[in-house]
Parts: structure tokens; C-alpha cells; sequence
């Protein structure tokens, strides 16, 4: 009886946790931000960016468009596929966009695609990733 309780709370306790990875300190050719992070809850399928671009990127972009923010947060829908983490698509059928997150090399790539054509780009390298398990 004894090692059937110990099983059974083994079994169960896997389900209590959820894996919770941020790629923090991410970099970009584009812009400079003070801080520019994602956090991604595989087990909710949830990605939140959370950004701040630095005061001369966000006057840069504010130049062409009096929308941007200097601070922001997004939220995606991400799934786990193949091996990858992606976020949802983007667009319409002919052209859209999704996020990949390589856990492998800390980036974040985005891919496009335009009539069947692809074509994958590094929108983001990370300094590094922390992995979280968290009780539910």
C-alpha cells in the first residue's frame, strides 16, 4: 500500500509544475533596448514580450510613427512542434509571419512566408535562457 501512495504521488506531483523559459538580455541589429525579454509558459502556450527601447531608438521610431512606446508588452499564442517552439501565424494565407524560438542557440528568428516562398531571418540573440519550473 505504501508504495502504491508513494507512485500515485510521484505521478500526480509531475502535473503540479509548469516549464516556464525567459530568453533574457535579447539583442537586436535594429535596436537598442534597455530591456527586452520573453517569457514563454509552454504548458499555458502563452509567449509575453516585455521591451523598453532605449531613449534614442524610441525617438528614432517615434519619428516615423507617433504610435510606438517606448515600453510595451505582447502576448502570443506559442505550441511546441517538431522539436520548436513557434509562435502562432501571422497574416493571411498568401503572406504571414511566425516567431521560432531556438533554445539551442538563444534566438529568436522569424519566419515569413510569401507565396510558398520562405525565408527565416535572427530578429533577436540572447544572452541566455532560464528555465523555471513553477508549482501550480
Amino acid at each position: 500500500m505504501r508504495i502504491f501512495l508513494i507512485l500515485f504521488f510521484c505521478i500526480y506531483s509531475n502535473y503540479l509544475f509548469a516549464e516556464i523559459l525567459v530568453f533574457k538580455n535579447c539583442k537586436s541589429k535594429n535596436y537598442e533596448f534597455e530591456k527586452n525579454e520573453y517569457r514563454l509558459d509552454i504548458d499555458q502556450g502563452l509567449m509575453t514580450r516585455e521591451f523598453v527601447y532605449t531613449d534614442e531608438t524610441y525617438e528614432r521610431l517615434r519619428f516615423d510613427d507617433i504610435r510606438v512606446k517606448k515600453e510595451n508588452e505582447t502576448t502570443r499564442v506559442i505550441i511546441r512542434e517538431n522539436g520548436l517552439i513557434i509562435s502562432e501565424i501571422s497574416g493571411y494565407p498568401a503572406f504571414y509571419t511566425q516567431m521560432i524560438f531556438d533554445t539551442f542557440d538563444k534566438t529568436i528568428k522569424l519566419k515569413s512566408v510569401l507565396n510558398n516562398s520562405e525565408g527565416i531571418s535572427i530578429i533577436s540573440n540572447c544572452e541566455k535562457i532560464i528555465k523555471y519550473k513553477i508549482e501550480s
